[in-house]
């Protein structure tokens, strides 16, 4: 019994230590496994110098260098973290700068296809538009001096009656406001009365001296009277009844709205105390504050355009009467008076309201009617200006634009030979033609047809002509209008063949079937015989032309022209559609525009990234954003120009792209320069070119920050790039 107790102890032992050997193992796999996970990254670096075979290295060393992306300034010969910021530096090709870029250019960067894409990058073409600058500003409405009146007491007397009573009580002027009781008022009645009496006596007397006295003395009576404020009316019945008034009347002096009543009824008054303010609010002054930065081109005359938070919905009309010479040291703000008509009595004095003014970019030059000799006109002195005449009452349809001529495109300036009512006759005629090809008689475009045919008696030969064509076209039905239009057509078109009044080209268009001829702008066939049996019908038998102008005339635009919106033209000659103020025709310079999106401000500095042709390419070494992805450099990458917003082609005026693409196209080479610019003033969404750039570079509109964000992980770019991060060293800095 006592050999099998050591054995069974010893077996238990032994158990004990087999079972925490295994827990052990266990343990320590589970520790092995932990120190591994941690530390992965460490042995997987380390593993990775070990077996990196050695002409790799020495190919990094002479091709490759690492960066910072967050410090562009930190460039490696060896891969590390970053003494700044602790961020891993990021490889990319070494740059040996031995690129020589234009004199103008002060970096050039090349994105890959990829990069465009995913950035959606879109350029935009420079090019020249009607640009008008806006100018943003507050004031407060205010009376109109000139249309205020004080109404006094002359004489000392009584109120006996009062005819208006309260304050904000409408008068017109002459209307009685008031009975004043006055002795001395009537001791003057009676002075009058006697000396009447006495010039009759002397009439009747054959001796001149004694008339002459008494026509003296009568006239020193009614004189003292009308001083007094008693009316010539007012003296003539005294005469007329031959007795004095107890209680004499106070007219209004000028129509308006009571704004302060002072006396009561039976209230005794002293010489010279107030009685009435009157105003007349049918015009009303604004004092607006123009910051002192903004007032060149401020002058009178500047149009207007006024809006209340009471009446947002509505816009009123006026123009500047006024500028103060001095700036008010407190708020740098320059004093303007604005004329505004207020018919309905809107605007309040005392309201805040908002006020835009805009003033055109380029030239105005007025043309009168009839003429063919442009005048230059200021801004302030354009059409509509203060001064100028009254528009016509009720008048208050909004214009139309025209097609091109409205924004700029195909309104080329008028010819030697051209006036406006040519151009529109031809536009009559083309109305008369859709309304024919929608299928519905042209009863009021044939009034207005004939209406221009009249005006255009004086400058185009024959048109007195096409009157009887276009008579014959009124009241009948369609098929009778159509048939009566080939001759019409006929007519107009050997007219315009002699000589060409407007200033776009015309297409003749023959149909076969109605065997009649017709005139269009645009190529496309629409039949005005046919209408929608047969629309299509006919085809471009000719094309008329009108004569080349200057090269200097392809800066202008031409139309109708509104202050309130100078830089778009109208195709008729009304009334501007907010201050209704006739048009007039104008020419408007165009002006060299680059978008607000495409220009980068440093701060010292405006710059924008000029997309290098395709003939051009890159200058070698240059591919400074190329990340090696295959794709050849300056390859579109099947770029199709769809990172344009939709409708981002708003604000589309004056320039000579497509409607609707605002100049923007697809990039062609992903080749980009850094090109600084000096801009004028910013005008809506663009602004004018003064230098750097000519018309037809393509630039970088959408996206541009992206591009210069590559740009900037360059080396060296943060030596032109004022801003950027960390300053630039003194030998790249700018002289």
């Amino acid at each position: 019994m006592s050999d099998a107790k050591p054995s069974t102890t010893t077996a238990k032992i032994w158990s004990f230590v087999r079972i925490m050997n295994v827990r052990l193992r266990f343990i320590l796999l589970m520790v092995v496994v932990g120190l591994i996970a941690g530390k992965w990254e460490d042995i997987a670096n380390r593993w990775d110098r070990l077996t990196r075979p050695a002409a790799t290295a020495a190919h990094l060393d002479a091709d490759v260098e690492f960066f910072c992306p967050m410090h562009p300034s930190v460039i490696r010969a060896q891969p590390g973290n970053c003494p700044i910021c602790g961020m891993p530096l990021s490889q990319r090709e070494k740059h040996d700068g031995a690129t020589t870029l234009p004199a103008d250019v002060l970096a050039q960067v090349q994105l890959t296809p990829q990069k465009l894409r995913m950035g959606r990058i879109g350029v935009s073409v420079v090019e020249k538009r009607l640009l008008s600058r806006e100018i943003h500003t507050v004031g407060v409405v205010d009376y109109d001096e000139t249309r205020r009146a004080f109404i006094a007491a002359r004489v000392k007397g009584r109120i006996e009656k009062l005819l208006v009573n309260f304050t904000g009580q409408k008068v017109e002027e002459g209307e009685t406001l008031a009975l004043i009781y006055s002795p001395d008022l009537l001791v003057a009645q009676q002075e009058l009365l006697v000396a009447d009496k006495a010039l009759q006596s002397a009439q009747a007397s054959p001796s001149q001296s004694a008339l002459s006295a008494s026509e003296a003395v009568r006239e020193a009576a009614r004189r003292k009277l009308l001083l007094w404020g008693i009316t010539e009316a007012q003296i003539t019945e005294i005469l007329k009844q031959n007795k004095t008034d107890t209680a004499l009347a106070i007219h209004a002096p000028i129509r308006g709205i009571v704004t302060e009543k002072k006396v009561l009824q039976g209230q005794y008054v002293e010489e010279g105390m107030d009685l009435y303010t009157i105003a007349d609010l049918s015009k009303v002054w604004l004092q607006a504050q123009i910051f002192e930065s903004d007032i060149a081109g401020i002058q009178a005359g500047t149009a207007v355009e006024v809006t209340t938070t009471a009446y947002p919905n509505e816009i009123f009309a006026g123009r500047i009467a006024f500028v103060a010479y001095t700036v008010d040291p407190a708020t740098r703000t320059v004093a303007a008076r604005v004329e505004v008509d207020n018919p309905q009595y809107k605007l309040k004095p005392g309201m805040y309201v908002a006020a835009v003014m805009r003033l055109p970019v380029g030239q105005v030059h007025l043309i009168p009617p009839g003429s063919t000799t442009a005048q230059i006109m200021s801004p302030a002195s354009a059409p509509g200006s203060a001064g100028g005449s009254s528009p016509a009452p009720g008048n208050a349809n909004p214009l139309s634009l025209s097609e091109g001529e409205g924004k700029g495109e195909g309104a080329n300036p008028l010819t030697p030979e051209s006036s406006p009512e040519d151009s529109a006759l031809v536009s009559a005629y083309l109305k008369i033609s859709s309304a024919l090809a929608a299928d519905r008689t042209a009863d009021a475009e044939i009034s207005e047809f004939l209406a221009s045919a009249q005006a255009s008696e004086n400058t185009l030969p024959d048109a007195s002509s096409l009157a009887p064509s276009a008579r014959n076209m009124q009241g009948k039905a369609l098929r009778d209008q159509r048939e009566a239009f080939k001759a019409l057509s006929t007519q107009l078109i050997a007219i315009l063949e002699q000589k060409i009044p407007t200033n776009r080209k015309l297409f003749v268009f023959h149909c076969p079937m109605a065997q009649a001829d017709w005139l269009s702008a645009q190529q496309d066939v629409v039949n005005p015989y046919m209408g929608s049996d047969m629309l299509t019908c006919g085809n471009i038998t000719r094309t008329l032309e009108p004569s080349s102008s200057t090269p200097a005339d392809a800066d202008f635009a031409q139309g109708y022209y509104c202050p309130v919106y100078p830089a778009q033209l109208f195709d008729q000659p009304a009334h501007c559609p907010i201050d209704q103020f006739p048009l007039q025709y104008a020419r408007v310079e165009k002006v060299l525009a680059v978008p607000q999106s495409a220009v980068i401000d440093t701060g010292t500095r405006k710059v924008v990234y000029r997309e290098v042709p395709a003939s051009e390419g890159s200058a070698p070494g240059s591919a400074r954003g190329y990340n090696g992805s295959g794709s050849a450099p300056g390859s579109a990458g099947g770029y199709d120009g769809s990172g344009s917003a939709p409708g981002s082609a708003g604000g589309y005026n004056g320039s000579n792209s497509a409607p609707g693409s605002a100049g923007r196209s697809s990039p062609s080479t992903g080749t980009f320069q850094m090109i600084e610019v000096k801009l004028g003033s910013p005008a809506g969404d663009y602004y004018p070119v003064l230098a750097g750039l000519a018309e037809g570079d393509r630039v970088a509109s959408q996206g541009a920050f992206l591009v210069d964000a590559e740009n900037r992980l360059t080396p060296g770019a943060s030596a032109h790039y004022f801003g950027a991060t960390g300053n630039p060293t003194s030998e790249h800095a700018p002289k």
